[in-house]
């Protein structure tokens, strides 16, 4: 009987790169020669250092994209050096929210990542990005309370391995994300569209509300 794939040793590494960045910047800090300058530099190390990190694997590899990714695949392994970079911010979201009270810095700060946002994009309190490399939002839109845009997703198969899809998803112009709600990776919400509270798109789906189509395709519970 063959054993199940496991959790790869790179994988696992991996799971420190948070904890090790906080720690040096920490100690990089502590040896700034005044309060100022301690702040200044602790500031960067968590806002910039990680998104010009990224942008830079980015530009050298390529944006991480596929469906059914192993752990040996290098759009898989890029895209979970990419993820341990936002740990950070999704264990502590608040960090992010503070960049939301100014107009047009988070819209730069996602750009950094290598994300495409709009500043004319509206957040509500705890809306989240879970993969900042993978998001496209348009001018206008508005996510929800609570709403969540994931560029990628785990599939589990019989014999105990997991497999990942990994793609931007992408919000269009004038749309709306309800309360709750979720785009999976390459999910597609069109522009000058509702998602219902609560409602998720999976991956690589399409939400069609028109008056002609009431069909979702890839939406959990079937059609509307």
């Amino acid at each position: 009987m063959t054993r199940p794939l496991g959790v790869t040793t790179y994988s696992l590494a991996l799971n420190y790169l948070p904890l090790a960045q906080l720690a040096a910047g920490v100690l990089v800090a502590s040896q700034a020669g005044s309060p100022g300058t301690a702040l200044a530099v602790a500031l960067a190390w968590i806002y910039l250092l990680p998104p010009l990190t990224c942008r830079l694997a980015i530009l050298i590899f390529g944006a991480p994209y596929g469906r059914d990714l192993t752990q040996q695949t290098r759009s898989y392994r890029l895209w979970w050096f990419l993820c341990q970079w936002q740990i950070v911010f999704n264990r502590l979201p608040w960090l992010e929210e503070v960049l939301r009270l100014v107009p047009g810095l988070y819209a730069f700060w996602i750009f950094l990542w290598g994300g495409r946002i709009s500043s004319m994009a509206y957040w509500a309190p705890g809306s989240m990005i879970v993969d900042r490399s993978l998001v496209i939002v348009e001018a206008g839109a508005v996510m929800g309370m609570g709403a969540c845009l994931a560029g990628h997703a785990a599939r589990l198969h019989p014999d105990g391995s997991f497999t990942v899809d990994i793609a931007p998803p992408k919000v269009g112009r004038g749309a709306m994300l309800g309360a709750f709600s979720v785009l999976g990776p390459g999910a597609e919400l069109p522009p000058y569209q509702l998602l219902p509270a609560g409602r998720m798109i999976k991956p690589f789906g399409r939400w069609d509300a028109s008056p002609y189509s009431r069909k979702v395709e890839g939406a959990d519970g079937g059609e509307s």
